[in-house]
C-alpha cells in the first residue's frame, strides 16, 4: 500500500516529484517528512496544514538552497 495523498494538490505534487528523486516520503500526524538518500541525509517536513499562501514555493526554495534537491534527475 503506498502512501496517503496530501490535501493539497501543489503539494501532493511536489511529494510526488520527490519519490521520483529517490527521496523518501513518510506521513506524520500533522506532516509529511521527506528523507534525501544521499549519504548527507538531508530531510525535511511538509505541513498538512500551511497557513502560509506562499509555503510550497518558499518550500522549493528551502529544498534547492539547503539541500541536494537539484544534483538529483
Amino acid at each position: 500500500m503506498g502512501r496517503p495523498k496530501h490535501p493539497r494538490k501543489e503539494l501532493e505534487t511536489l511529494l510526488k516529484e520527490a519519490e521520483i528523486k529517490a527521496w523518501r516520503v513518510v506521513k506524520g500526524s500533522k506532516y509529511f517528512k521527506m528523507y534525501c538518500p544521499c549519504a548527507e541525509q538531508h530531510w525535511t517536513t511538509v505541513h498538512l496544514t500551511p497557513s502560509d499562501p506562499n509555503y510550497e514555493r518558499n518550500l522549493r526554495g528551502l529544498l534547492r538552497r539547503e539541500t541536494c534537491w537539484e544534483a538529483r534527475p
